[in-house]
């Protein structure tokens, strides 16, 4: 019998999820099938009642289900409680565990698909205070940049997502937080979109790329479409952009890891990529 696995959300049919564990599955002879399932806050009980008794293997988990889930599982990885969500849920022996792959994809993704690497001296800032820049935030610190600036339309919940990452680096992290359209007075050199802004080409952001040296690099975790609208900006300013693709196949691949206890080698995750940007 085939194991089942999902990823949950509502709406849930812009996911690219399925495309990618299928396709590992299938290239790691496994038993088993990942699908889409839309649903309700109140059917999460059932589905973890599921994966209790083993007739699921475990999911995924996407918006607007990430913050609540940390009450249905048994167990948090350091993951989710850094950052405060939970995208991948498993079983390991009686425990419903809960992680957040999102920060590591991330990270990840930096280091192996573009040769970007951190050093006591980077600038970055992050666009946006949702729960996609906790996600990323929660692994940010563990690399020592010199200062993560958090802009946000609200500045008062950067300061909050400040605050909850003190508790973690203490005095030893320089944080900022300021309001849309502020323009920073020295060069940065990772910039992160962590909100939905430019997703199908709507509500373009309205950011200002020319502090930014020419080495530096421009992330939009949007990937849809391929060549966002910050991205055509990154371009005109020749600097290095990139997708969201990177992190979406690199975040799977620790989910994956976590169900099956096989970690996608990297030519296989390389090739989920090539099919993510073929099929846009």
């Amino acid at each position: 019998m085939k194991s089942k696995l999902f990823v949950i959300g509502k709406p849930i049919r812009h996911s690219q999820s399925p495309i990618i564990h299928n396709f590992w599955i299938e290239k790691y002879s496994l038993n088993a099938n990942y699908d889409k399932l839309e649903i309700e806050t109140k059917e999460i009980q059932n589905l973890i009642r599921d994966l209790r008794k083993d007739k699921i293997r475990g999911f995924n988990v996407t918006i607007p289900y990430k913050r609540i889930m940390i009450d249905f599982v048994d167990e948090l990885e350091e993951s989710s409680l850094k950052s405060k969500a939970v995208n991948t849920v498993y079983k390991v022996k009686d425990k419903i565990i809960g992680a957040n792959t999102d920060g590591i994809g991330f990270i990840s993704s930096l280091q192996k698909d573009l040769n970007f690497h951190f050093d006591s001296n980077t600038n970055v800032m992050c666009i946006g205070a949702g729960g996609a820049a906790y996600g990323i935030v929660s692994s940010l610190i563990n690399f020592n940049p010199k200062i993560i600036k958090i802009i946000n339309r609200t500045e008062s919940s950067g300061v909050k997502l400040i605050e909850h990452f003190k508790k973690f680096t203490g005095s030893k992290k320089t944080f900022e937080a300021n309001h849309m359209g502020y323009k920073p007075d020295y060069h940065i050199d990772l910039l992160i979109n962590c909100t939905s802004c430019g997703m199908n080409g709507k509500n373009p952001l309205d950011v200002d790329l020319s502090s930014m040296k020419k080495k530096s690099m421009v992330y939009d975790l949007v990937y849809k479409p391929t060549m966002t609208p910050l991205m055509k900006v990154a371009r005109e300013e020749k600097l290095n952009y990139t997708n969201g693709f990177y992190m979406l196949a690199r975040q799977a691949a620790e989910s994956f890891y976590r169900w099956f206890g096989v970690m996608p080698k990297d030519s296989h995750i390389k090739e989920v990529i090539r099919i993510l940007k073929k099929n846009d």
